[in-house]
């Protein structure tokens, strides 16, 4: 996760995808990238689990449509 963090914001600083209002870089869907070292291990693992949970809710409603 830290590395795909860490590509993300490499590049958008490399194409120049700063915000001036925000003072931050976006990514190609316009959402905020931090510097990697600026990121803390309990606030990567907090998002890893968020993310988790939306996939299997996603994945939940996707069953039941099919039905």
């Amino acid at each position: 996760m830290k590395t795909k963090i860490y590509n993300t914001w490499k590049k958008a600083k490399k194409t120049r995808r700063w915000d001036p209002d925000r003072e931050c870089y976006l990514d190609l869907k316009g959402n905020i990238i931090v510097e990697p070292s600026s990121v803390e291990v309990e606030t990567l693992i907090k998002s890893i689990a968020e993310a988790e949970e939306q996939r299997e809710l996603d994945d939940a409603k996707k069953v039941e449509k099919e039905r």
